[in-house]
């Protein structure tokens, strides 16, 4: 069975990948479109990463998407295989061929309710050597700008409408940043529901991430109480909690 977990940065989707990777029946990878292994590896963090990533995307073939995903697909022994589809990645020109023609691919869209711990999260990805951790680590604050903060989150939420609509001849689950993380175990019911939805046994799954930043943006955000004030006013106020 054909599958990918649709979604963007900041979303819990490394996580999500290794815990589904746990499972003896699914074969789980990182972002193949980017030129990635099948198996994920740390990502480079170095003052080249940007020049890395490129050479990797070309050297790789990764650009030339149909016959990318076809091989990816062509490749493993088990029930399930899957990888991670960023957003960014699939506005690419011809990137959407192959899903466009292979309606029967599953799509497990994983989104992150709270579009302003997102923005949050990824300015605080530039302010750390590694984005994602498997120890306890120390906060790191910031100052967040209110009107680039609303206008991200307006952004986003227009890219996932987009996203959703692109895929709305697929068969699609819905999934939650806030609905995965049991400690380092998938959440019982988000377990089930992938499991049931890509027709393998239920089975607890587990990843050896931990989640990097704080719950309260408060332990974030240095001007906290002007960031409030300005969403306080917008549709986003919701997520201010």
């Amino acid at each position: 069975m054909r599958a990918i977990i649709l979604t963007t940065q900041r979303t819990g989707s490394t996580f999500l990948v290794e815990c589904l990777r746990s499972h003896p029946e699914i074969e789980s990878s990182g972002e193949i479109l980017n030129g990635d292994p099948d198996l994920p590896q740390p990502a480079y963090r170095g003052p080249f990463k940007d020049v890395v990533k490129a050479f990797r995307y070309a050297s790789s073939g990764a650009w030339l998407a149909d016959r990318w995903i076809r091989d990816f697909y062509a490749r493993g022994s088990a029930k399930v295989r899957c990888f991670k589809a960023m957003y960014n990645q699939l506005s690419r020109p011809f990137a959407m061929h192959y899903f466009d023609a292979n309606p029967d691919i599953k799509v497990m869209h994983l989104r992150r309710h709270n579009l302003l711990k997102v923005h949050v999260s990824t300015l605080l990805m530039s302010k750390r050597r590694f984005v994602q951790t498997r120890s306890p680590t120390d906060a790191v604050w910031l100052r967040v700008d209110p009107a680039q903060a609303i206008a991200s989150m307006r952004a986003a939420r227009s890219v996932q409408e987009r996203f959703d609509k692109a895929f709305e001849r697929h068969p699609r689950l819905q999934l939650a940043y806030e609905s995965l993380f049991d400690g380092q175990f998938l959440q019982a019911d988000s377990s089930r529901a992938i499991c049931a939805f890509l027709g393998v046994p239920y089975s607890p799954m587990q990843s050896k991430l931990m989640k990097l930043n704080p719950e309260s943006l408060r332990d974030m955000v240095t001007n906290y109480d002007e960031l409030s004030a300005a969403i306080s006013k917008t549709e986003f106020a919701d997520m201010l909690a």
